[in-house]
């Protein structure tokens, strides 16, 4: 997938007379479903009016926001981690890690703004 790119899982609900059409098409075409669409949808957002900064701004408050509220529950729960007198549970363990993960991929989000 090229840089800047993402998928969208996604369902697509069509009478059995438009399946039946869409096959054709892309039978005809001999393309593939996720390009046609994607194709699509591209030219669709292309047409449309630029979204307003204030919705990217807000977003990136809201990811920032998201992000100082996780680190401050990491720092809650790894001293639990180094306490040598009560071993931390694994579920422990987990939730950190997990905690360090979204951490990444928050900071990693609000790096693309």
């Amino acid at each position: 997938m090229a840089k800047g790119n993402f998928t969208i899982p996604t369902r697509v609900y069509l009478s059995a007379g438009q399946r039946t059409q869409l096959e054709f098409l892309l039978r005809q075409e001999e393309r593939e479903l996720d390009d046609l669409l994607t194709e699509l949808l591209s030219n669709y957002l292309d047409s449309m009016p630029e979204a307003p900064e204030d919705a990217a701004q807000a977003l990136g408050e809201a990811v920032n926001e998201e992000l100082r509220r996780r680190r401050q529950e990491l720092r809650r729960l790894r001293p639990r981690l180094r306490d040598p007198h009560n071993p931390a549970p694994t579920w422990l363990v987990q939730m950190v890690a997990d905690l360090e993960a979204e951490i990444a991929r928050l900071e990693r989000q609000a790096g693309a703004r």
